[in-house]
Order: C-alpha cells, then structure tokens, then sequence
C-alpha cells in the first residue's frame, strides 16, 4: 500500500461503518427453556395419563423404514389437544388417513392421524385447545393417536419435548 491508497481507505470508513450497522445481527441467545423460543411448555395430546404404545424409532436414514412419531393409547372419539401454540398448516388424507397438521414455528410441526377435525388451514389454536378428534384409519386403528413432530422437515421424538413436571421417585435397588 502506498502514501496515495490511505486517503481514499479513510475516506470509505465511514461506508464500512454503515454497512456494518445495517447487515443482520445474529439473534438474541434465547432464555433457558425445554424448547427455545416457546414460552410455555408443551404437554401431550391427550388430556389424563398418556401411555405410549409405540415409541419413535427413528431410521438411521431419512428414507430407511422406522416409526416417525409415537402412537399414544386412544379410542375413536377421544379429544385430540394442541401440544403447542400455532397455526393449522394442513387438513386432509394422506394416503388413506385422515391427517391434522399444526406449524407451531420455530421449524416445529405437529402432525395427528387419524383425526377428524373442522378446523380449517390458516385457523391458529392455542395449547391445550381441542383440535380434533380420534377418528379411524391409522396403523392402529380403533385404538391409538399417531403424534409426529418434525423438526425443520426432519422427524424428532415427540417425547423430549414435553416437559414431565412430577417429580422424581427414587426405587430402592432390591
């Protein structure tokens, strides 16, 4: 560099420094939650005691066989709650299964079968609010909820994200 290049360097300075300011500033760290970026927590959707008769099997594979979700005991009929805050991003069959999808944001997507549900794509719902109801169809049919969760289009394990508020009972070792 020489004597001549340095005036024209302070002089685009102040540039670099608008520029700067205005390119994206990454996000605030969020606070210390089971799912970042939720202020509440999210529960099950069945209302009582869950029992899971099947638990996600991820493949190894997007494209391998596995169970992409957890079948919860239920009969037809049953209240189908939102897991979560969100906005219904689906309603319809797939394949031959009548299918309810909620986008709860943050890259999380909650889908149900089989469900029967007059809720309309576009509709937001809150946690805890009746979305639906157990209808027939599934691989289970006549006795479960098929709950998946989709994280950024991958399939993650409904249980981790809820958050299990009874406290902890130590067994003795005999």
């Amino acid at each position: 560099m020489n004597r001549r290049q340095i005036p024209r360097l302070l002089a685009l300075l102040p540039l670099l420094g608008v520029l700067l300011a205005l390119s994206p500033q990454p996000p605030e760290p969020a606070p210390a939650r089971l799912v970042p970026g939720f202020s509440k927590p999210w529960h099950w959707p069945l209302a009582g005691d869950v029992q899971v008769l099947r638990p996600f099997e991820g493949p190894a594979q997007n494209w391998l066989p596995g169970h992409r979700g957890v079948d919860l005991a239920a009969r037809p009929g049953l209240s189908v709650l939102a897991p979560q805050d969100g906005v219904v991003s689906f309603r319809g069959h797939v394949v031959d299964r009548p299918v309810l999808v909620i986008d709860h944001g943050q890259g999380f997507k909650s889908s149900f079968e089989p469900v029967s549900s007059d809720l309309s794509v576009g509709d937001r719902v809150l946690s805890r609010q009746l979305v639906a109801e157990l209808a027939n169809g599934a691989h289970c049919s006549d006795r479960c909820l098929h709950w998946g969760v989709r994280l950024h289009g991958d399939y993650i394990d409904p249980a981790l994200l809820i958050e299990d508020l009874r406290p902890s009972v130590l067994l003795p070792l005999d």
